[in-house]
């Protein structure tokens, strides 16, 4: 089984696009730390502006004609708690992809884990459909001898007959179940390979008990939530004080006018924004951002009572199927002596065809009950491993 799961999560497109979702936050980060670095470029431009018998641009304004040609270098600055706080946010945002992948990988191998018990119990139904074939066959050669010798009707034999040839055929529809089923943990998985092989018995710890909620992939979903709408507010606050930015130019600009190798030189400058009034868009946003706030804790409220109430159902239901699972074995013993024990008295002719033919299918029925209830609480338990709320 954990080979499946193992190669599900390496082959699950959805698990690598969060991956990439961290690394791609992560350089968004670097990006911003870029941001409010030293920005360096190269400049350069060249205007003519002609004047045809006193037609065209005031050469008061244009010179007449210019070139620049330099390197700028421009710095925003901002405190430190304002870079950390924004910094922040890119680390709140890589938490809440890893909640959200936490709980795929949960989705994803309690799916996985559901169709490996399906093939399972395909599996062992197909087994116990070889086993009691082989049942039959057996009494199959000894009826046959018996019938000839007048033990019993041609007719008995002939519904004894029809009964195996029936179970033959429902054996091959059996293997088609196996096989499809395997098939289809493959596809689930992500392997590509058309062999069949065995597998073992789904394993489940025998104390499954669930994390608290307080401890649960959704509590730490809601919590990086928190965090990054309580770090939104902030930025949101950040956004509002006023920003200083200064830059530098260095290189040639002249219009040639007088003395133009002379013109290489330098500016410096600083300007200041301050957000004076925006129809109180600010006030909107926090409120914004605490509706949002409230609404995910209404959520969490309701998965959490979901959580607890689960757990409860599925304990009562794990425990229902023990139980069951307990008495259809102890009913198997008696069927098991029923079947052997008319198969002994076959030769004397004191038992009939159709008895033997009753306690054989008895039999299988058990089987697959038994079967059929260890599939569910396999289920059940898996569940309880991979408590998914939807």
């Amino acid at each position: 089984m954990f080979y499946f799961l193992e190669t599900a999560r390496n082959n699950s497109p959805v698990l690598n696009d969060y991956n990439n979702q961290v690394i791609f936050n992560r350089i968004d980060s670097l990006k911003l730390r870029a941001t409010y670095g030293f920005i360096v470029s190269g400049e350069g431009n060249a205007g003519y502006s002609p004047s045809i018998k006193g037609w065209g641009y005031d050469s008061a304004l244009t010179n007449g004609q210019s070139v620049f040609a330099g390197v700028r270098v421009a710095k925003e600055f901002i405190s430190r708690n304002n870079l950390n706080t924004r910094l922040a946010g890119f680390n709140a945002s890589i938490a809440q992809i890893l909640a959200q992948k936490n709980i795929n990988i949960q989705t994803l191998d309690k799916q996985i884990t559901d169709q490996y018990i399906t093939a399972y119990a395909s599996q062992q139904q197909y087994n116990v459909g070889k086993e009691i074939i082989h049942l039959l066959e057996q009494e199959d050669i000894a009826l046959k001898k018996l019938t000839q010798a007048s033990v019993f009707k041609q007719t008995d034999y002939l519904t004894f007959k029809v009964t195996l040839q029936q179970n033959e055929l429902a054996l091959e529809q059996q293997r088609a179940d196996w096989q499809n089923n395997y098939a289809l943990l493959n596809y689930l998985s992500g392997i590509a390979d058309d062999t069949f092989e065995p597998i073992e018995a789904p394993f489940f710890k025998e104390d499954l008990i669930p994390a608290a909620f307080e401890e649960s992939m959704y509590q730490k979903a809601f919590q990086a939530d928190s965090l990054k709408l309580a770090n939104d507010a902030k930025i949101i606050q950040y956004d509002y004080k006023p920003k200083i930015t200064a830059f530098s130019d260095g290189g040639y600009q002249s219009s040639f006018a007088h003395t133009p190798y002379k013109n290489f030189g330098m500016s410096i400058g600083i300007g200041v924004t301050i957000p004076l009034y925006d129809g109180h868009q600010k006030k909107m946003l926090l409120q914004q951002n605490q509706l949002t706030l409230q609404t995910r804790q209404k959520y969490l409220e309701q998965t959490q009572r979901q959580y607890q109430q689960q757990i409860i159902q599925i304990k009562n239901q794990i425990e229902q199927y023990d139980k069951m699972i307990n008495t259809a074995n102890q009913q198997m013993t008696y069927a098991k002596t029923l079947v052997e024990a008319n198969a002994k008295q076959l030769p004397t002719g004191d038992v009939r065809i159709i008895d033997l033919i009753l306690s054989i299918n008895n039999l299988l029925s058990l089987k697959g009950n038994i079967i059929q209830y260890n599939k569910i609480l396999s289920g059940l338990k898996n569940q309880l491993h991979h408590l998914i709320i939807q």
